[in-house]
């Protein structure tokens, strides 16, 4: 399961996914869309994303032994830098709990990108680490770009990886990008609080989004606004399965079911 956090009126993006080799895409295409939304630039994003990769594939490989975890990814940015904070909750590193034995080799190469490094152990492994945005001179209230918004841009990247790794056909992908682009973008009508919580789940060949939390009504509403003249609800034609579930509270969560076709 993939849990994703994105801060509405901050571009600020929280992560869980199981800490297993298929979560380093999606990941990494996180940290890029984060990236890009605030207008790091490109040599900045690929250095980041190496460092943050190499941080994620040790608490993959050393966090959980043959257990099974979470790796827990926070994306903050700033006004000069990208703070990243990668945790997990198992016994860590090796080079990190063994510090005084010699450092490995993936924590030197973060230093080496990184202008900060902190490591801290406790019931896990934190590595935080900063790196510097080298954006344009832009200036808004919120330190996004204009006109772009972190969720749609977050969710489509995610979606495909997700969908690629299903193997889903090439159709099936593109269609998979409309279904996130179109319920990333009405949520934000009818959204309660200051952040969008997104859930991936892996089911049955396929997958359910759940995208929250929405206003009573806000479900439907979601899935009316994205109507065609003949066609009908875009989303509605495309999932395999579209529900609305209630959650804690005055609120309720959209429900999209994608499963592969042909």
């Amino acid at each position: 399961m993939i849990e994703i956090e994105i801060g509405i009126l901050r571009p600020e993006l929280r992560l869980r996914v199981p800490a297993t080799e298929d979560s380093l895409p999606v990941v990494r295409q996180a940290l890029r869309s984060v990236g890009e939304t605030v207008d790091a630039k490109r040599e900045m994003l690929e250095d980041a994303e190496l460092a943050v990769t190499e941080a994620c594939a040790n608490a993959v490989e050393h966090a959980y032994g043959d257990g099974e975890g979470d790796v827990v990814v926070t994306l903050v940015p700033h006004e000069a830098d990208l703070v990243v904070t990668v945790r997990d909750e198992g016994v860590g590193m090796p080079e990190v709990r063994h510090r005084s034995e010699g450092r490995g080799f993936g924590l030197s190469m973060i230093e080496g990108i990184a202008t900060r490094v902190d490591v801290r152990g406790d019931g896990g492994t934190e590595v935080e680490m900063h790196f510097p945005l080298g954006r344009s001179e832009i200036e808004t209230v919120d330190g996004a770009a204009p006109g772009i918004e972190p969720s749609e841009r977050v969710l489509r990247r995610v979606m495909a990886v997700v969908a690629a790794q299903l193997d889903m056909s090439t159709e099936r992908v593109m269609e998979t990008l409309l279904i996130a682009e179109l319920v990333a973008r009405n949520a934000l009508r009818y959204l309660s609080g200051e952040a969008t919580h997104v859930v991936i789940d892996r089911e049955g060949g396929g997958f359910v989004i759940g995208i929250g939390p929405l206003e009573r009504g806000g479900g439907d509403a979601v899935v009316a606004d994205t109507e065609l003249p003949v066609i009908g609800p875009v989303i509605g034609k495309l999932a395999d399965e579209v529900r609305v579930e209630p959650e804690d509270g005055d609120t309720e969560r959209l429900l999209v079911r994608i499963n592969p076709r042909g």
